[in-house]
């Protein structure tokens, strides 16, 4: 919930006993609150986000991926979840971040980061009606390998 830590979630915080927890999103998702209570559960909470969900995908893959020449980026729709949510497994295993652009065209921030990442590969998740040809097209610029 974006202002409340539900119990049931404080109640697996309290269970994993984490080193590091992320947080992912700005404070418009997940508030200062929130950020406030988790802080009980680890020492080390830092926050991954931007003020849109394109920022925020760039974000964590800035975290994760600091330096160039990754072997795969995955690119998602960032309107709806099911695409980005079945390609992450994939891209954690195989050493790429999954990036987020609307249907119809890909935000500068996500193109800046794919020319950072230098990727050998680009994975679009999901048909034409949501990652365009357009985007396609724009994407595929970026390859590196």
């Amino acid at each position: 919930q974006p202002n409340a830590l539900p119990s049931v979630v404080a109640a697996e915080l309290d269970r994993l006993n984490p080193a590091r927890i992320v947080i992912l999103g700005g404070t418009g998702v997940v508030s200062t609150t929130v950020e406030r209570q988790v802080k009980a559960y680890s020492s080390s909470v830092t926050r991954q986000g931007g003020a849109q969900r394109y920022d925020t995908a760039v974000a964590v893959s800035k975290a994760t991926y600091p330096t160039a020449g990754v072997p795969v980026v995955y690119i998602a729709n960032g309107e709806d979840f099911p695409d980005a949510l079945a390609g992450a497994a994939a891209a954690g295993k195989l050493g790429g971040p999954v990036l987020l652009t609307p249907a119809g065209d890909l935000p500068p921030v996500v193109a800046t980061e794919l020319d950072r990442l230098n990727p050998a590969r680009i994975v679009i998740l999901g048909g034409s009606g949501v990652v365009s040809t357009t985007v396609e097209k724009q994407v595929a610029q970026y390859l590196g390998g």
